[in-house]
């Protein structure tokens, strides 16, 4: 039954709408989430106290709304809710039935401008004796738009700190992103286990 644990029987707040047109052959009157509608007559069905977005979300799925738009009994005239789709038959389903908003987002989403790399190793022979080793991408070290970073080392389950353990370096140059780090006290060994977290820009 529609409303049954989502306590929405109140009146809707904002201008969400979903409407719905009785189209059914031979003048047929018909009922939806229990309520009258007659032949051609709309309802929207957002102004019911006791339905939600989330029950016509269910009945469109797998509900009386799914199986009466495809008796041919009623026809979507209007629709604003949020009906966000995955699965590219059952959007085909609500186009159909004339839902041309809310199936997808619209105006773009703000990529984020960089990627976190977790759990990576690092490049060079581990002996005990090599203090240079390398990043498989170069990283951020510093201030990126309105954040900063730093790439985290841990050698056998120890927090390395920058500037007693360790420095990092640029190999191609200022500005071509730092790939390099160089142990001072703490040099890997053979059984060393060596973890970095880094992040690094987005291709």
């Amino acid at each position: 039954m529609p409303g049954v644990g989502f306590n929405t029987i109140f009146r809707k707040q904002c201008p969400t709408v979903f409407k719905i047109q009785n189209i059914a052959p031979g003048g047929k009157r018909i009922k939806v989430f229990t309520l009258p509608l007659v032949n051609g007559g709309i309802r929207d069905l957002m102004d019911i106290p006791h339905v939600s977005e989330a029950d016509i979300r269910h009945s469109l799925l797998k509900g009386e709304l799914n199986i009466k738009i495809r008796a041919g009994e009623i026809h979507i005239v209007d629709s604003n809710i949020d009906l966000l789709q995955f699965d590219e038959c059952h959007k085909q389903f609500l186009m159909d039935a004339g839902i041309i908003k809310g199936l997808e987002v619209t105006g773009g989403i703000t990529q984020i401008p960089f990627v976190f790399k977790q759990g990576m190793s690092l490049i060079g022979v581990q002996d005990g004796i090599n203090t240079t080793f390398t990043t498989l991408d170069p990283f951020i070290q510093g201030t990126f738009g309105n954040n900063t970073f730093k790439i985290l080392i841990r050698h056998n389950g120890r927090v390395l700190q920058e500037g007693s353990d360790y420095v990092v370096l640029e190999s191609g140059g200022v500005g071509t992103g730092y790939d390099t780090v160089i142990f001072k006290c703490t040099v890997p060994g053979v059984d060393s286990e060596v973890i970095v977290d880094y992040v690094i820009e987005a291709p």
